[in-house]
């Protein structure tokens, strides 16, 4: 199977005007382009095409979708077809996927009357059983999973009590995949029984998540796995289930997708799933319920209603902890809670980038948290080999001590996790403005998940300050979207920012601790952050004291230091037990 980093660098490479103007004639208009619809008969063009967005569309028709999916259309064939031919054409090299997935064999018997029965009181008919292959084994009904028409994994019901097991060792995808392909508008049920629900009601491009829903961390490797189904969509029906669980997961997905094309629906009273809605009241309601799904709340607007959840969640749970990150003595007076933004300052070599290293590699260890960095002041291999670092606690490089550099083994294992955790922004490629950045770390939020974003260092921006705007005015502007990209996304945003020149102190003749507002440009770093930590490192006595100077949410932290010794041997922060 194709590796998605490959997809993902066929996308980048791919010009859309040279692949959809190799097959039909483009004319230049302004700054796009345009020609007669291939989709339908027009004698006025109305198919344009946009180099800068990487997109197509015809507004007679309304097809639209980037290069691959104007090639799928056009030629009536499937995404791995066309993958290969245009990585042909542009000489752009595919890898298979690394990961050493297992491909079940499956030795299926025909259903027995017993379990028809089942299926039948649940309204599901024989006929949607066969559409989509299911089977039995001695001791479970088994749903094959289907990707281009290869069985990559399966689920299993036992027979003789509720309990459901996947395949092991193999990948993770979306049940009744194959369904979405090319498709407008798409369902996504919580179970395969939803799923066949919503075919039995005429709802064929349907789908549903292998693992269910759960109350703790829900990482959806299969939307990573899938993604590409899912770009060209433009409706997502969101029809999970009707409780705390299922919920969670809808924010989920709508996180993933974009909550510019995700719908909710309502069921009927009394009904919590959709297979509920097909045995107690019919096929024709269970696709009124579908066809009515409503788009997420609108943006800008909240009702009680919208929250209640949260507020009875609060009320019964408390408020929100966040995620510590088993830094001893750190954490005690800080802890990372998603939708915030936290600032980190500190002198020249203070060690502020080695901190958040340390910072962002406890929170993927320990909470499976992803990373997107967008680093502007060395390669992305070099940051590399410093989370390698924190990761084992040993040096990159070789140094007095040989058994304190990393080896073979431990390199391997530590890159593969960065590999899963970590994301880099290319700012050749995107841009160095703000906009373009979080821009790009949307893109990162829907593709891979990622919980947090780190920006370093703000200095190092593109900043495109208008001559009518004061710095003060755009620094609280920039800020703005920073924060709101945080509640948007629900992730954490890092924000490493240097100081103005610090002066030494008379009497001690060491430099004075710097705060937020000694930051260049503006005391809205202070202001509107809701976390500000300084890096402060004493050369003459040897230690870095990481000094914790604001906590909007007092649940969170608090004010406070916490003192280190950093062993230059083992790339380690010891802490020191004031």
């Amino acid at each position: 199977m194709i590796s998605e980093d490959s997809i993902n660098r066929l996308k980048a490479s791919l010009d859309i005007v040279d692949v959809i103007g190799d097959i039909i004639k483009l004319k230049k208009s302004g700054s796009d382009y345009e020609a007669l619809c291939p989709f339908h008969n027009e004698r006025t063009a109305s198919f344009k095409v946009s180099r800068d967005k990487g997109i197509y569309k015809c507004f007679g028709c309304g097809e639209t979708g980037n290069a691959i999916d104007f090639v799928m259309k056009y030629k009536s064939e499937d995404f791995n077809t066309v993958i290969k031919e245009l990585a042909g054409k542009y000489h752009i090299g595919l890898e298979q996927d690394s990961k050493a997935y297992r491909k079940p064999v499956l030795a299926l018997k025909k259903l027995s009357d017993s379990t028809i029965q089942y299926f039948e009181s649940r309204g599901i008919s024989n006929n949607t059983l066969l559409r989509h292959s299911i089977g039995e084994t001695d001791k479970s009904i088994a749903f094959p999973y289907y990707q281009d028409t290869e069985i990559i994994t399966a689920k299993h019901r036992s027979k003789t009590e509720k309990a459901f097991w996947l395949e092991s060792g193999t990948k993770l995808i979306f049940y009744n995949l194959d369904s979405v392909k090319g498709e407008k508008e798409c369902v996504i049920f919580e179970g395969e029984i939803d799923c066949l629900s919503g075919y039995e009601a005429g709802v064929y491009s349907c789908v549903s998540v292998p693992n269910g829903a759960a109350n703790g961390k829900l990482q959806l490797q299969y939307v990573d796995n899938c993604y590409q189904y899912f770009e060209g969509i433009e409706k997502i029906v969101l029809a999970v289930d009707n409780d705390v669980p299922g919920k969670n997961l809808m924010r989920e997905l709508c996180r993933r997708f974009g909550p510019e094309r995700c719908f909710t629906v309502e069921y009927p009273e009394g009904c919590k799933d959709a297979n509920d809605v097909l045995v107690k009241h019919g096929k024709g309601v269970l696709k009124q319920v579908i066809e009515a799904a409503k788009p997420i709340p609108l943006e800008g607007i909240i009702t009680p209603n919208d929250v209640l959840d949260h507020v009875r969640d609060y009320y019964d749970n408390g408020y929100p902890q966040g995620c510590k990150a088993y830094i001893p003595n750190f954490d005690e007076l800080l802890r990372f809670a998603f939708g915030q933004m936290t600032i980190i300052t500190g002198i020249p070599g203070s060690g502020k980038d080695e901190f958040l290293n340390y910072i962002s590699t406890q929170l993927a260890r320990y909470h499976r948290w992803k990373f997107g960095i967008s680093g502007f002041e060395e390669p992305a291999a070099y940051t590399i080999t410093k989370l390698q670092e924190k990761l084992t606690n040993k040096s990159f490089a070789f140094r007095k001590d040989v058994s304190k550099r990393i080896n073979e083994q431990e390199f391997q294992a530590s890159f593969e996790f960065i590999n899963e955790h970590f994301f880099f922004i290319d700012i050749e490629q995107t841009g160095a403005e703000i906009d373009k950045i979080l821009s790009k770390a949307a893109e990162l939020v829907k593709r891979y998940g990622i919980n947090a974003l780190i920006i370093n260092p703000w200095s190092c921006i593109e900043h495109k300050r208008p001559a009518n705007q004061t710095e003060t005015e755009y620094v609280c502007e920039s800020m703005t979207k920073m924060i709101n990209f945080c509640l948007r996304y629900n992730v954490h945003l890092f924000l490493i920012a240097h100081t103005t020149k610090i002066q030494k102190s008379q009497l001690t003749k060491k430099y004075e601790i710097p705060t937020l507002y000694s930051i260049s440009g503006s005391a809205h770093f202070f202001n509107k952050t809701h976390n500000g930590i300084t890096v402060y490192r004493d050369f003459e006595k040897g230690i870095t004291e990481v000094f914790i100077q604001k906590v909007k949410q007092s649940w969170l932290g608090k004010l406070g230091s916490c003192c280190f010794n950093f062993d230059t041997e083992t790339r380690e922060y010891i802490p020191i037990i004031q």
